[in-house]
């Protein structure tokens, strides 16, 4: 959202929450869950294009759901046949992302004897749609997850690990829970109402906006928005978790993943350095240990790992330098 969208849209929210807020909430909820357009000619629409090529040697696939279809790609390993239908890891992106972004560890978990799958969330890629929220993509991953299952493991970054915890703690009453043995989540926020409200400062909501917000989720997902707090989902989850989260990332703060360790000693916390919010997805050594933990092999040597103790920092979504690329990097 541009600076110049966003001084003209903070009087009107506030001018909105006064005479309707019921009506300002409900924008505010279609702005919130509204993607926007990709950007061309970037360094980033270029890395993304690279890793495009690297999917059309998967099986496309469209996956229907009750709210429109996805687009997949399906990868098998070789000499799967012989061992009949192996369990499938599937890929889940991002805010903004596309199953592209996820290309890198594909090679990897197929040289691990896994099919692999991922797919474009609604409203991104090739898939349908012009909104996403959490009911939205948790019914897309459900979807997914029949048409491809066993499901091993899920691997989901950003936004997308929102969507697979509530998927996999059954946290909306409407849609069955996900089952995967494993989960790996890379750099996800860990509380959706911290999101919320962070928009809603963003777009000038007071108070009265923001509660009126809160019950446009409330309506739509059928809990309050507090139901989505990723600790809890986490816990109620229960399987072996792998975190991973740079200590640099400067869209999601390193505190989110902090704050789920609060889970149990099954999530695995494991900071890294150097890799940002995004480039953390291709990096060689992170998609190997991404691989090793989907497949059980050993824990990684000492200097190969960082372990964080329990210790919180003090950052917050409110203390992220770049405001925007937090909405981005959901």
């Amino acid at each position: 959202m541009s600076n110049l969208l966003l001084r003209l849209m903070r009087p009107l929210a506030r001018l909105g929450e006064s005479l309707a807020p019921g009506l300002t909430g409900r924008i505010a909820f279609r702005l919130f869950c509204t993607p926007p357009r990709p950007k061309q000619g970037n360094h980033r629409a270029a890395s993304v294009k690279s890793l495009a090529a690297r999917l059309e040697a998967g099986m496309p696939l469209s996956v229907p759901f009750p709210c429109g279809s996805v687009a997949a790609h399906l990868f098998e390993p070789a000499r799967s046949e012989e061992r009949g239908n192996p369990p499938c890891v599937i890929l889940l992106h991002g805010w903004t992302g596309q199953a592209a972004v996820m290309a890198a560890f594909v090679q990897p978990l197929l040289d691990a004897g896994l099919r692999v799958v991922a797919f474009d969330l609604p409203a991104h890629g090739n898939s349908t749609g012009a909104t996403l929220d959490l009911p939205t993509g948790v019914a897309s991953l459900a979807a997914v997850a029949r048409a491809v299952g066993p499901v091993e493991a899920i691997v989901a970054h950003s936004f997308g690990g929102s969507i697979a915890l509530a998927a996999l703690a059954g946290t909306l009453p409407a849609q069955p829970r996900v089952v995967a043995k494993r989960l790996v989540l890379i750099a996800p926020p860990s509380s959706m109402q911290e999101v919320a409200r962070w928009f809603a400062g963003r777009i000038g909501l007071g108070p009265r906006g923001m509660r009126a917000l809160e019950a446009r989720i409330h309506t739509v997902a059928g809990v309050p928005v507090t139901a989505f707090a990723g600790a809890a989902q986490l816990q109620r989850y229960g399987g072996p978790t792998l975190l991973l989260h740079c200590q640099d990332d400067r869209e999601v703060p390193f505190a989110h993943a902090q704050a789920l360790t609060d889970a149990g000693p099954f999530v695995r916390l494991e900071a890294l350095s150097g890799l940002g919010h995004r480039r953390i997805l291709t990096a060689p050594r992170v998609t190997a240990r991404v691989a090793d933990f989907v497949a059980g092999r050993a824990e990684p040597a000492p200097d190969q790992t960082q372990p964080i103790s329990s210790r919180r920092t003090t950052a917050s979504i409110a203390s992220t330098p770049s405001g925007e690329s937090f909405r981005q990097g959901r």
